[in-house]
């Protein structure tokens, strides 16, 4: 039997969150023995206020079955059978303790080449496989995109400060402030984290051509605000794969993102921003763990300059690339890879189905 265990809760999740969902969900239905970890509290959203992870095994439990840990590192739990860890970084070095975790395992997933790359470069030495992630055809769907009116840019990311919302928003001021054809939208899964310029002041988001959306919102919901953009705009410093800037262009609509860490992956797809290696921002789990993308200012403000000024230009050639993306990279076809690893485990192993 293969166990897939991870931290998510299914009824909330919204961006990364609903990784794991789509993803056991497609491998759930081919023929592999494969069962998800399943959350014992009776309350989940009182769990997760009182920082109950669910569907969440612990360290300290055993585990006689094939197990996929979707976690960060330190999380991970051997199985006496076979030990997979699958996580994302951001950076262009792991930290040591990563390292000596993911060394743990028999085997290590990610989900890009550049990662790939960081992880055995900073010393795992079991073997490391990229897999891709995937969009849902159903909600991020090729559309050739004209532009609104007024013109609407998005913003996805905040609170997370290293997505960089905060410049997103200081470019817009810049090149856009006070010019009523144009507008943005905010989006922040919470309190929003950049700040503007008001009266002299810079004191909490209240611009009158910027719109904030503060609040959770479903994989459904977000997608409907997608449709609202006419570019999107996403300055990250790093990235594990890019969920919001990949499903943008499924889309089809204009992408401002950095191309760095594993937005390389797609980024000239639309619309790529050029940046330097740093360490600004790096703190926490980052710090020290080598450098991470910083994102050219000048070159937001005139991207997005080009994409308003040549938006058909952009606009097909986004178009062409969600088309690619959707015959390409949905869920149900991304899934194929991991099944057939976990075949090929399942014979080396010679696992028992149940």
């Amino acid at each position: 039997m293969i166990l897939w265990s991870d931290n998510q809760s299914s009824p909330l999740s919204v961006g990364y969150g609903y990784t794991p969902d789509r993803l056991y969900g497609q491998i759930s239905k081919s023929d592999l023995p494969i069962r998800r970890n399943n959350s014992t509290a009776p309350d989940e959203i009182g769990a997760l206020l009182n920082g109950i992870s669910l569907g969440y095994l612990t360290t300290s439990d055993s585990c006689d079955e094939i197990i996929i840990n979707h976690s960060m590192p330190e999380a991970f739990i051997e199985s006496s059978i076979y030990s997979i860890g699958f996580t994302f970084w951001e950076t262009n070095r792991l930290p040591e303790s990563w390292v000596k975790d993911c060394n743990r395992m028999n085997e290590v997933w990610t989900t890009s080449r550049f990662m790939r790359d960081v992880f055995i470069n900073s010393g795992i030495t079991v073997p490391v496989y990229d897999f891709k992630l995937g969009v849902d055809p159903k909600i991020f769907f090729p559309v050739k995109r004209v532009p609104n009116r007024p013109f609407t840019f998005l913003s996805i990311g905040s609170p997370s400060t290293r997505k960089n919302s905060q410049m997103s928003v200081d470019a817009f001021i810049k090149v856009f402030g006070g010019q009523e054809g144009y507008r943005m939208i905010y989006k922040s899964n919470g309190p929003a984290d950049a700040r503007s310029f008001n009266a002299g002041m810079r004191g909490k988001l209240n611009h009158p051509q910027i719109e904030v959306i503060d609040w959770e919102v479903s994989v459904e919901e977000l997608g409907r605000i997608y449709d609202c953009a006419d570019c999107l705009l996403y300055p990250t410093s790093g990235e594990g794969w890019g969920n919001i800037p990949f499903q943008g262009i499924a889309k089809g609509i204009p992408t401002i993102c950095t191309n760095a860490t594993a937005c390389e992956e797609y980024a000239d797809m639309s619309v790529p921003l050029d940046y330097e290696w740093s360490t600004e921002k790096m703190s926490g789990l980052y710090d020290g763990a080598g450098y991470w993308a910083k994102p050219n200012f000048d070159d937001l403000c005139d991207k997005m300059l080009y994409v308003v000024n040549d938006y058909d230009k952009v606009s097909i050639k986004t178009f062409e690339s969600a088309k690619y993306i959707n015959e390409n990279m949905t869920w149900e076809l991304v899934s194929k890879d991991y099944v057939n690893r976990l075949c090929q485990i399942l014979k080396d192993t010679k696992a028992k189905p149940f």
